[in-house]
């Protein structure tokens, strides 16, 4: 068994609590198809990105506020028909609510449709991208989520899947615990790399949450 104590625990949201993956792709393909772009490219641009930021790399054409509201729209449409990763809504249910975020490059309104729909509870804190200047991999997400616990993110116990959330997380410091095999990153800051959440268990004793798995 392996064991690890933090004071919160930052979960990234697509990939990671919910399992909406093919879901996106499958909603950027058509947007692109719409478009009449290379489907391929779109989707090499997507994961761990905010909106806003795929839409400036496909084009300075699209990255204006129409084009934002028209993707959102496919996203909460798709995003009906999502289920958690195996293992999250259990792990999530036994850590006080006070205790973790969500920490996500999706937009709140969209982010919230992948919640209900995967039976994700809502934390007391959400960092989404209407919070931020500056999306994953820079470490600013992490880093405001870790100051709205008043706590250095080394204190905390961060979950992601993607490279750029795996980057972002390692920028902030804090200790890491990888979804799937998705990120090809070797650092002592990544404590696990895992296929799923079922395998883990918390406990809160004197403030301090000890995970196993």
């Amino acid at each position: 068994m392996n064991a690890i104590a933090c004071k919160a625990v930052l979960f990234d949201l697509d990939g990671t609590l919910v399992d909406s993956g093919a879901c996106i792709e499958t909603l950027w393909a058509e947007w692109a198809n719409r478009h009449h772009l290379d489907v391929d490219y779109v989707l090499a641009n997507i994961h761990g990105r905010t909106i806003e930021e795929t839409l400036r790399i496909v084009s300075p054409y699209f990255d204006n506020p129409q084009c934002v509201d028209e993707v959102k729209t496919l996203a909460i449409e798709a995003l009906s028909q999502v289920g958690a990763i195996t293992g999250a809504v259990e792990l999530v249910r036994q850590l006080p609510p006070q205790c973790w975020a969500i920490v996500t490059s999706g937009a709140k309104k969209v982010s919230m449709q992948s919640m209900i729909s995967a039976g994700i509870p809502r934390p007391h804190m959400m960092i989404t991208s209407e919070d931020i200047v500056h999306g994953k991999p820079h470490p600013e997400p992490y880093l405001m989520a870790a100051a709205g616990f008043g706590l250095p993110v080394q204190k905390c116990v961060i979950f992601e899947d993607a490279i750029s959330g795996v980057n972002s997380a390692l920028a902030a410091g804090g200790q890491v615990i990888v979804i799937g095999n998705g990120v090809p990153i070797s650092s002592p800051q990544i404590k696990a790399t895992v296929a799923d959440l079922s395998s883990f268990k918390a406990e809160f004793i004197d403030g301090i949450i000890h995970l196993s798995w």
